[in-house]
């Protein structure tokens, strides 16, 4: 339970503080967006649905390997129930899943930032599109003259959400318990947070936005009718932009890309649970990186301060977290550890034990 106080205790402070913002601003917030309850339950349907199919399949594979093993000569290498049990979801107990429910909300709760972007831009900020078009405009320019499935790149782009969902259920099986649940928990609402804070200090609608005559091509796709609905969210007033729920509120920042910080710290993540991942994680996080520019949501340059947001946020995370819960205990090996540091420091710890005794 106490990685699910750190979490809350890091959630209050943060809509707490945004709360602070609101008021100073006359900006509207709430702690509860009309369409929190669906997200929230989307987000659990997915994930049970997900541990309840592998545990099943787990559980399955196990029966039946165990009726095979009565009949095969050498069965030393088959799969057992207890080996099955080491992978399986709700072997991990029970606290990952309000740990990322909690992570959850606190994400979706970031929309009242987005609140205050809208609010600042009426008379203070301005969008900075014009800016980042100098920059990349030229390039940009080319990729109506591509050949773009813009069908496929939606796919990608749209089941972000989902496969963000998935990727989570994954960790928990990989990193076997609340540990490293809790870096991926508390990188996530900084990331957002911080992520938010900075697009209300920089907004950038993006490039489809500030040129739609050049994404032609997006005609007909799922991108074209979100950014239409997305860009109704950006005329209201902030009171009545409220009321069309967080989900949509978030698609109004564009700087940095948090698509790209999202998965990015994820795959962070899995690789320290497990360095395998990462020929999982880095073609989805380019690939993601990718489909943001692609389909006209972000410059690249929002991806690119995507992914250092992601590493800020996870050495804030690491920073926050060193003392109160380290992830590794006394004696085993740190998570990226090079062969020969860690040779040199298991050396270093003999001796001083040696001395000790």
């Amino acid at each position: 339970m106490r990685e699910l106080g750190i979490i809350a205790g890091i959630y209050a402070v943060a809509i707490l503080t945004t709360a602070v913002l609101a008021a100073a601003t006359g900006s509207p917030f709430t702690f509860w967006f009309p369409d929190a309850t669906v997200f929230l339950t989307g987000f659990l349907a997915i994930l049970l649905t997900l541990a309840i199919l592998w545990d099943g399949a787990l559980i399955t594979i196990g029966m039946a390997s165990r009726k095979l093993a009565g009949h095969v000569r050498h069965a030393d290498g088959m799969p057992t129930m207890e080996s099955m049990r080491r992978v399986r979801f709700f072997t991990c107990g029970v606290l990952p899943i309000p740990m990322l429910m909690l992570t959850a909300a606190a994400i979706h709760g970031t929309s009242n930032i987005t609140l205050l972007s809208l609010d600042m831009l009426q008379h203070t900020t301005q969008w900075r599109d014009p800016i980042l078009w100098h920059i990349e405009g030229t390039l940009l320019a080319h990729l109506k003259d591509l050949r773009i499935d813009a069908v496929a790149w939606d796919r990608l782009y749209h089941s972000a959400w989902a496969i963000e969902v998935f990727a989570a259920f994954a960790l928990v099986v990989v990193g076997r318990g609340p540990r490293i649940i809790l870096r991926y928990c508390v990188s996530m609402i900084l990331l957002f947070y911080v992520g938010r804070l900075l697009g209300m200090l920089n907004p950038v609608m993006g490039p489809a936005f500030y040129r739609p005559d050049l994404f032609a091509y997006l005609d007909g796709s799922a991108t074209q009718t979100a950014m239409k609905v997305v860009a109704e969210v950006m005329a209201l007033p902030p009171s009545e932009a409220m009321q069309r729920g967080g989900i949509l509120l978030g698609g109004v920042s564009a700087m940095p890309s948090l698509h790209v910080a999202m998965v990015a710290t994820t795959a962070f993540w899995l690789a320290v649970a497990n360095r395998r991942t990462l020929f999982l994680t880095v073609p989805w996080v380019l690939a993601v990186w990718t489909s943001t520019v692609l389909l006209g949501w972000h410059y690249i340059l929002d991806g690119a301060s995507g992914m250092l947001l992601a590493g800020l946020c996870v050495l804030l995370t690491r920073a926050l977290l060193r003392r109160v819960e380290p992830l590794t205990e006394p004696g085993t090996r740190p998570p990226f550890a090079v062969g020969g540091a860690h040779a040199q420091a298991m050396k270093q710890t003999s001796d001083r034990n040696g001395e000790l005794t």
